[in-house]
């Protein structure tokens, strides 16, 4: 049996390192993404959170606004539609009774 010198090993490493540190490295990154991200999540954007929720429930409101508008632009269609029709029957009313009165002439 023969002991492996440390040239041997060269299979085992990239740029000079051992799998090994390139895993503690690839850790330690990882580890330090995440806390910078913690840090832009509770100190740059939770100033914005309580700014984000007031801006949700106003445009919440706003739908619920808009909502209501549409509903009452439907029912004044209907109205205006009905008045239409009951205009059209008093315009023929008028036209049937100068047609009686003045024979024909309008």
């Amino acid at each position: 049996m023969q002991i492996k010198k440390k040239e041997d090993g060269k299979l085992h490493t990239l740029l000079g390192l051992t799998w090994g540190e390139w895993a503690s490295i690839t850790t330690i990154i990882v580890f330090m993404a995440g806390m910078v991200s913690l840090l832009f999540k509770y100190v740059v954007f939770g100033s914005f959170q309580e700014d984000i929720k007031d801006l949700n429930k106003n445009f919440k409101a706003l739908n619920d606004n808009l909502r209501e508008i549409r509903v009452s632009i439907d029912e004044l269609d209907k109205r205006v539609d009905e008045h239409d029709r009951r205009l059209d029957r008093h315009h023929e009313r008028i036209k049937d009774l100068q047609n009686k009165i003045w024979g024909g002439s309008y």
